[in-house]
């Protein structure tokens, strides 16, 4: 009865009315960008699951045409070219629709940096990001994809799982990739231990780029086997191999380079702490680390929003969330490393990267 009383004192009507006169300090576009972003994720997602992009590759069709094509009544389709044409994704030109270059970039299969199986992820698991299961995550701290607690222990245990989600990872990896690697100079370094690495995207590119360059992928068993047709589909079996291992638990391979994209986001600071001193116990002095990921500004976390965002997305999977510059930087220090840079590479993505005196 008191938590009655104590919610009814909460939403009880003031006792003096707002000055309707009044304008507010700011307007209310932030506001109402929230609530449509909300509508043109999945506006987004059904033009990809209706074959939308590609169809308009093919055919460059009028309204009409897209609606005889993808069999959609007027109305509907109008909404979803609109959402896309706002969003950047179509054009309209002398009444056709058209693909933008970002579409051709990221929404065609056939493109390198295809966007495509990510999205898919995130539909086929789409209670994930429902208002019901962000609630109880927040509340209980508890992550609720695939119905478990533990991801990756599913991940050990579910091949099809496990390659569904690697393929998803390496459509959002492979743009990333080109872009730390024209941040550094790797020349002087030997061998690359990608760990976590899944389907090899970082680890590939890097071996594309420095052609003495020996890279290994060190993931779950269950990975592996993924991460190997990505290798032989890039033609790199002699640079690069996979080798099952779990971090937690092996010994790492010898490497001069240790590389994390998207690892330490997974995990609360005590393991990637853990992760920073076991990399930094299992190289030789002039090794160096390097961690790629979404960051947030400063300590305190005040953004940007896609850092949120994406804390917000791991909520749902995982027991993580996104790190600042500084704190990755002092997970490195503590453990021993040296010559800490932060480094803006591609897009919203940045590195943390330091040496091994």
């Amino acid at each position: 009865m008191s938590e009655i009383i104590q919610l009814s004192k909460r939403i009880a009507m003031p006792t003096q009315s707002p000055a309707l006169a009044r304008a507010p300090h700011t307007d209310d576009r932030q506001l109402w960008d929230v609530i449509f972003g909300i509508f043109g994720l999945p506006a987004l997602f059904i033009a990809h699951r209706l074959n939308l992009f590609q169809f308009v590759a093919d055919k460059n069709p009028t309204l009409d045409e897209l609606c005889e094509g993808l069999n959609l009544h007027r109305r509907g389709a109008q909404i979803l070219v609109s959402t896309s044409t706002s969003l950047g994704f179509l054009d309209l030109i002398d009444d056709r629709y058209c693909l933008t270059p970002l579409a051709k970039d990221y929404l065609l299969e056939s493109s390198a940096n295809y966007f495509g199986h990510y999205w898919d992820l995130l539909i086929d698991n789409h209670e994930v990001f429902s208002f019901e299961a962000l609630m109880a995550a927040v509340v209980s701290d508890t992550p609720r994809a695939y119905g478990v607690k533990d991801i990756y222990q599913t991940h050990r245990e579910d091949a099809q799982r496990t390659r569904t989600f690697t393929r998803a990872m390496h459509s959002v990896s492979v743009a990333a990739a080109s872009g730390w690697i024209q941040k550094l100079d790797l020349t002087g370094y030997r061998r690359m231990l990608d760990i976590g690495g899944g389907s090899g995207a970082h680890a590939l590119t890097a071996a594309s780029a420095v052609p003495h360059l020996q890279v290994t992928v060190f993931d779950l068993a269950t990975v592996c086997p993924v991460t190997e047709e990505f290798i032989t589909r890039y033609g790199l079996e002699t640079r690069v191999k996979a080798q099952p291992g779990d971090m937690w638990n092996d010994a790492f391979p010898q490497a001069d380079l240790h590389f994390y994209s998207h690892v330490y986001h997974g995990w609360k600071p005590d393991k990637c702490q853990f992760l920073s001193q076991k990399s930094f116990e299992s190289m030789e002095a002039g090794g160096r680390i390097i961690v790629h990921e979404i960051l947030y500004d400063d300590i305190g976390k005040t953004g940007p929003f896609p850092a949120a965002a994406l804390s917000m997305i791991m909520l749902g999977w995982g027991e993580g969330e996104q790190y600042s510059g500084p704190q990755i930087q002092s997970f490195l220090e503590e453990a021993g490393f040296r010559d800490i840079q932060i480094i803006p590479t591609y897009g919203y993505h940045s590195i943390v990267t330091g040496r091994k005196p």
